[in-house]
């Protein structure tokens, strides 16, 4: 089989991944905190050629590779709830999900309530954490009532957005995706660090929208599409090259 099969093929698969990326950004357009992935092309093993000179070489195809999130500022936008929050400038929110603890964007907040305390949790139910990593909690009943929770008993939030944990990294781009908007921290982001003073501003009754850009999005998957289309029609015309030559033959 030719080099030339072999190229389209993985032509193929490399843009049938990055259409699958482009489709999970547009599929969380609207998902608060998301910060849209990007993946580029690489090439695969180059081979010396049968010719005199070694330093002529063929290409054997490409392959997407994950280069990242893009971790750019949203747009942050009002909101009715009293416990969201959107962090302007650089800075992740930490929850307890799973035993381990990950990091987002999405500051939609809620209470819940375990017997006379009562926990600050995202949409998932993951419980936030202040800057030591440390649930958030108030006591029931001991303060003067600014909200209430589902069980119509009086609970102070007014000091929650004060012990809220804002965490930085040293390369935010290497955070690994755990769900639409939730990312683990790896040993090329750095280790989680909180956020000096003054470095970001967080805004009460605000949250911050998806990062995922559709004119540019619509842009990559045309062209994604369009390499697509390219790499069949190679593997296409190699396939009627080798047609050819074993007509030749017989």
């Amino acid at each position: 089989m030719n080099t030339a099969f072999y190229t389209g093929a993985s032509g193929l698969n490399a843009f049938q991944s990055r259409m699958d990326v482009i489709g999970n950004n547009i599929a969380n357009v609207n998902t608060n905190g998301y910060r849209p992935v990007e993946t580029t092309f690489n090439d695969l093993l180059y081979t010396e050629m049968y010719v005199n000179s070694a330093d002529v070489l063929t290409g054997h195809g490409v392959k997407t590779v994950y280069t990242g999130i893009n971790a750019g500022q949203g747009t942050p936008i009002p909101s009715s709830g009293e416990l969201d929050f959107a962090i302007v400038g650089n800075g992740w929110f930490a929850v307890e999900s799973g035993g381990e603890t990950v990091y987002t964007r999405d500051g939609s907040f809620h209470l819940s309530v375990s017997g006379m305390t009562a926990y600050l949790v995202n949409q998932n139910g993951d419980y936030v954490l202040d800057k030591n990593g440390r649930r958030i909690s108030a006591v029931i009943g001991t303060n003067s009532s600014s909200a209430t929770s589902s069980n119509s008993v009086s609970i102070d939030t007014s000091k929650f957005k004060d012990q809220i944990g804002v965490f930085n990294f040293a390369n935010p781009e290497a955070l690994i995706p755990v769900s639409s908007n939730r990312y683990r921290a790896n040993e090329l982001t750095g280790a989680a660090t909180v956020a000096a003073a003054g470095s970001y501003e967080m805004l009460s009754g605000y949250l911050e929208q998806s990062g995922v850009s559709m004119p540019d999005e619509m842009i990559n998957l045309i062209m994604a599409q369009r390499g697509y289309q390219l790499s069949a029609r190679v593997g296409q015309t190699a396939d009627e090259v080798e047609q050819t030559i074993n007509s030749l033959r017989s």
